[in-house]
């Protein structure tokens, strides 16, 4: 099994850390847990709207898969 990696690959990594993780992780520590984008996402989903939860979930299996299935490739 052999990993791909090319720029998309190394992109989405500093996507990933640079644009979420470390906005989410700074907030959480400084006592600021509604400011985070999961926080946004869950009060979205708690409010009822059923056609964003579906699609928010529906993304984020479609995601998942396509992502770790090109990873092996």
């Amino acid at each position: 099994m052999k990993l791909h990696w090319n720029l998309w690959s190394a992109y989405w990594l500093v996507w990933l850390v640079c644009f979420f993780l470390i906005p989410e992780l700074t907030a959480i520590f400084m006592g600021h847990p509604e400011n985070t984008l999961s926080a946004q996402i869950w009060h979205l989903e708690g409010t009822g709207a059923t056609f964003f939860r579906w699609v928010v979930g529906s993304t984020t299996v479609w995601l998942f898969f396509h992502m770790t299935w090109r990873l092996f490739q």
